[in-house]
């Protein structure tokens, strides 16, 4: 039978309750009633093993004399005086290490109950009696032995208990009927009337309608849940206005950067697709401007995580007061930052503006009473001109700053069509060149060095050559920038070395005594707490006399730490080898490294030796560095000679020595002999020169 509201009997909450309260009430009897019985056959048990402990003790001592006399009708008169208890079965005296005394029996008593009453106590129960004679020896005499019927005691407990659980599930049933009856009267019915009101209310505008209050339920749980179902009907188009606002505020925090604030780089890439649409429909110009902050992770080491989150707040505040509505900024990565510039007329506006953001970091951020300067590099791409979408535009402008910022940072760069691909092959030629040394593409070539005083050729300069399978020829001004940045310099370092004192241990073993061999030493060679070791190894392993060997430096190799360069050349030079400055006159406070290193030997730059006699700086400067090493005992060479007029003017300033296209290019281990071979020995002059032809002398 349906009710009127479509709600099945079987499912009204009544009928549920009253099914639920009658089911827990039985369960409730049933437990409670089943506790009681097993507290009163507890007790029973109890019961039973005291009063057959009071019997034995009742007995203990008439049984005593009894044993002690052998008076076997005073043992048995003892015992008939214990089946006066109806739950006594056996009971016996028996003698120490004899036979029993006395005993008494009768039949185990037949119960119908006996099945559950054995379950519940041991059928038989014995208890056991040891008998002393008196005082004062008290001697063992044997023991009086008693066996207790349980039946009985089981027999009354059963009844007990039907009484008990019968009574228990009544009483419950009863207390739940009169539940059923309170709660429907004071709760199910006033709900029945409640749902019959709440089904008229009009869903679009619940507000307009109340629910009656149930009379006598003002103050109690169903008025006041009565009170809440109003204000919440009166409430939801409230709600429901809160509610849209929240998920507004939630797509807010997905768009934006946690810590700055600033848009995300999702919500950049949107913004830029925005204005593409609108710069395309318009016809109008658009820069894109990544700034990346210079050394950011160095930052991150100088100061505390929090320090260095502090300082990006800090950078955003400032980049977002100054451009206000001028850009749109947005926050791409860690140290990264997007500015959008709209109706550009010229590229030059972007340049403008990106030198302005690079100056407004100029001034430090002042983080836990500490001064930090923070510089920043900027890429800058062009719509339409370098992209027409957003991917590429966003990959173009990082490009074009990661590019500035390999060339030199604090600056701004323009996207060109070029970058992408310099920068691909820039990485391949790095890979390349890590598996250059085991593809055996790296060779030595040797340009001779003249001596004037002598006359002739005394040795060469080793020159690294990398022969790349597909490019051909790579120069060195390319691979060794890269091979140092990897750290691959210090294995193709040791292989230059290793094969430069070969080639030099193979010449002197064909009769070239004289030769002497001239290799540079890289910055992180330098540095390297093995070269010393290696140096010495070397000269021993090919028989070289020590000043055979002359090693160059350049000045910038010896500024990046002069503390440890200045031991590094003076271990170096305890083995005995000759020590050159290379490019003399290019660096800094070069007469400075002159009094503090172990130099023997200082080699004037090519670009000094240009232009020779003519040029008056550079001879001015020449004549100084000549007069230079000779107040500080040092040799000198010229690099990059090229013609007999320079080589005229340097021997007539004093410059003991000469190396350039002049005296022969970079040749092979053979022609380098053959070339060798072919010189005057008597004149001061070279019988063969090569002609000069452009390119670097000392490459």
């Amino acid at each position: 039978m349906d009710t009127d509201k479509g709600i099945h009997f079987k499912e009204h909450l009544s009928v549920k309750l009253l099914k639920a309260v009658l089911f827990g009430a039985c369960v409730l009897g049933i437990g409670l009633s089943l506790v009681q019985i097993f507290l009163d056959a507890h007790q029973s048990s109890q019961a039973i093993d005291r009063k057959a402990t009071e019997m034995l003790a009742m007995i203990n001592e008439p049984a005593s004399r009894a044993v002690y006399r052998q008076d076997v009708g005073m043992g048995q008169e003892v015992l008939n005086g214990l089946m006066a208890m109806e739950s006594v079965q056996v009971a016996a005296i028996r003698l120490d290490g004899a036979p029993e005394l006395a005993m008494v029996e009768r039949p185990v008593f037949a119960s119908r109950y006996r099945l559950l009453s054995d379950y519940i106590f041991d059928p038989i129960r014995i208890y056991r009696q040891e008998l002393y004679g008196q005082a004062p020896d008290k001697k063992y005499l044997g023991e009086l032995i008693l066996s207790i019927d349980t039946a009985h005691e089981g027999k009354a407990l059963i009844q007990r208990s039907v009484v008990v659980f019968f009574a228990g599930i009544t009483r419950a049933v009863a207390m739940a009927l009169l539940l059923y009856l309170i709660y429907s009267a004071l709760l199910t019915k006033p709900l029945q009337r409640l749902i019959r009101h709440l089904s008229s209310i009009n869903p679009q505008e619940p507000g307009q309608q109340q629910l009656p209050m149930p009379k006598g339920n003002e103050n109690n749980e169903l008025g006041l849940w009565v009170k809440t179902a109003n204000r919440l009907l009166a409430s939801i188009d409230h709600h429901h206005k809160l509610r849209q606002k929240a998920e507004a505020r939630i797509m807010r925090l997905s768009q934006y950067d946690y810590l700055t604030r600033l848009p995300n780089r999702r919500t950049i890439q949107n913004q830029i697709n925005k204005l593409i649409k609108q710069a395309t429909r318009k016809n109008e110009n658009m820069a894109l401007l990544c700034l990346g902050l210079d050394d950011f992770k160095s930052l991150n080491a100088q100061v505390n995580f929090n320090a260095a989150e502090h300082v990006l707040v800090k950078i955003s505040d400032r980049l977002r007061n100054y451009l206000g509505n001028r850009a749109f900024l947005g926050r791409l990565g860690e140290d990264q930052f997007a500015i959008i510039l709209t109706q550009i007329d010229q590229p030059y506006e972007a340049a403008e503006m990106a030198q302005t953001l690079i100056k407004q970091l100029d001034q430090p951020f002042e983080i836990n009473d500490e001064q930090l300067t923070i510089s920043a590099t900027v890429g800058v791409t062009l719509f339409p001109d370098d992209g027409e979408n957003v991917d590429t535009l966003l990959q173009q402008a990082e490009f074009a700053m990661i590019m500035a910022k390999s060339r030199s940072r604090n600056r701004y760069q323009f996207y060109v069509a070029t970058i992408d691909t310099e920068i691909r092959q820039h990485k391949k030629l790095e890979m390349d060149l890590h598996k250059a040394l085991s593809h055996n593409e790296l060779s030595l070539v040797f340009q001779p060095q003249f001596n004037y005083q002598q006359g002739k050729l005394i040795g060469a300069e080793a020159l690294l050559r990398w022969h790349h399978p597909q490019k051909g020829l790579i120069s060195p001004d390319t691979f060794i920038p890269m091979a140092e940045h990897s750290l691959d310099i210090i294995p193709i370092g040791d292989w230059v070395l290793e094969n430069a004192c070969q080639q030099l241990h193979q010449w002197h073993l064909e009769g070239h005594r004289d030769l002497r061999m001239a290799v540079n030493l890289s910055a992180i060679q330098l540095q390297d707490q093995g070269i010393v070791e290696r140096i010495a190894t070397l000269l021993g392993k090919y028989q070289i006399p020590p000043g055979a060997l002359e090693l160059e430096v350049t000045e910038t190799s010896i500024i990046e730490d002069i503390d440890t360069s200045k031991i590094q050349l003076e271990n170096i030079k305890n083995t005995g080898v000759t020590l050159a400055l290379d490019d003399f006159g290019t660096g800094y406070s070069s007469l400075g490294y002159l009094k503090q290193f172990p130099f023997d030997k200082i080699k004037i730059d090519k670009s000094f030796v240009e232009g020779l006699p003519d040029n008056k700086g550079n001879v001015g400067i020449v004549e100084a560095i000549v007069q230079i090493g000779k107040s500080f005992g040092l040799k000198v060479l010229a690099e990059g000679v090229e013609t007999i007029e320079q080589e005229t003017f340097l021997t007539s300033t004093g410059c003991q020595e000469g190396q350039g296209y002049y005296y022969g290019k970079p040749l092979s281990p053979n022609d380098f002999i053959a070339h060798l071979a072919s010189q005057a020995p008597t004149t001061g002059k070279p019988s063969h020169l090569d002609s000069p032809n452009s390119g670097d002398n000392n490459v």
